[in-house]
């Protein structure tokens, strides 16, 4: 299993979120929501120091300050989250999953909150759980990133091989951002999944024309040229995958059409 995507989207919730902190200064909201807990300027400037810390994978110092962060704010669920990331980064799943959910409680209806618990979940293959949080994420007013739970959540149900269920959330966050890149390749992977060929070629088309597509997507666009039944189209698109991309090794059956 694949988790790139959800791994960017922890990064992104939890950056957006601190954004939206610095921006205001001294004793801040976690976020323009009504739901978070104001956060100290000291324990603001030690949870971004360790959001710091852990891109660049100094994960014992980054512990350190965002445990800082929890002793000088403990009703923070932005500094729980990072601590759930950290934890997760040093393979510690319980302790994560304590602190994504105690971020939960403090922050019921905060959506990139609700949006890295359902994260979180989904990766323990505890699907109906992390589509309700999902759901709940994308009705918060203040959660600017709705497309990404979309995403999340269409990618979760197809991960659970829930094919039915992906189609929706994936088109309404495009309705959102219709150029977003991972709702494009999702949707593309989805239609590859059903079988319908001319439209998965569609959405590589349109997640293609946005920007630079990497080794894995020029091997589902030869895929679906070849269910297509355009052989010439597939070889160009493996073609470009062997120039590019010498060394790379294909990867599983998740792709394949539905039987």
């Amino acid at each position: 299993m694949r988790h790139e995507s959800f791994r960017w989207a922890w990064v992104a919730a939890v950056a957006l979120a601190l954004a939206g902190c610095a921006s205001t200064g001294g004793s801040t909201p976690a976020s323009s929501g009504p739901s978070h807990a104001k956060m100290s300027s000291k324990g603001l400037a030690n949870l971004q120091l360790a959001q710091t810390y852990l891109r660049q994978g100094r994960l014992d110092v980054a512990l350190d300050r965002a445990s800082r962060a929890q002793r000088l704010d403990p009703q923070s669920a932005d500094v729980q989250v990072v601590l759930g990331m950290i934890r997760q980064a040093l393979d510690d799943q319980a302790r994560a999953g304590d602190h994504f959910e105690r971020a939960v409680k403090l922050a019921p209806d905060a959506g990139h909150v609700l949006n890295v618990r359902g994260v979180w979940l989904c990766e323990r293959q505890r699907y109906d759980e992390a589509d309700a949080l999902f759901e709940r994420a994308v009705k918060d007013p203040f959660y600017e990133d709705k497309a990404q739970s979309y995403f999340n959540a269409g990618r979760c149900a197809m991960l659970g091989g829930r094919l039915d269920r992906a189609e929706a959330p994936l088109r309404k966050g495009l309705e959102l951002d219709p150029k977003h890149p991972l709702l494009l390749e999702q949707m593309a992977r989805l239609q590859f999944r059903q079988g319908n060929f001319l439209g998965a070629r569609a959405f590589f088309q349109r997640r293609e024309a946005v920007g630079e597509v990497g080794a894995e997507l020029l091997e589902l666009a030869a895929s679906i040229e070849e269910g297509a039944g355009d052989r010439a189209a597939a070889e160009r698109y493996r073609a470009r995958l062997k120039q590019g991309y010498p060394d790379y090794t294909p990867t599983a059956s998740e792709g394949s059409p539905q039987s």
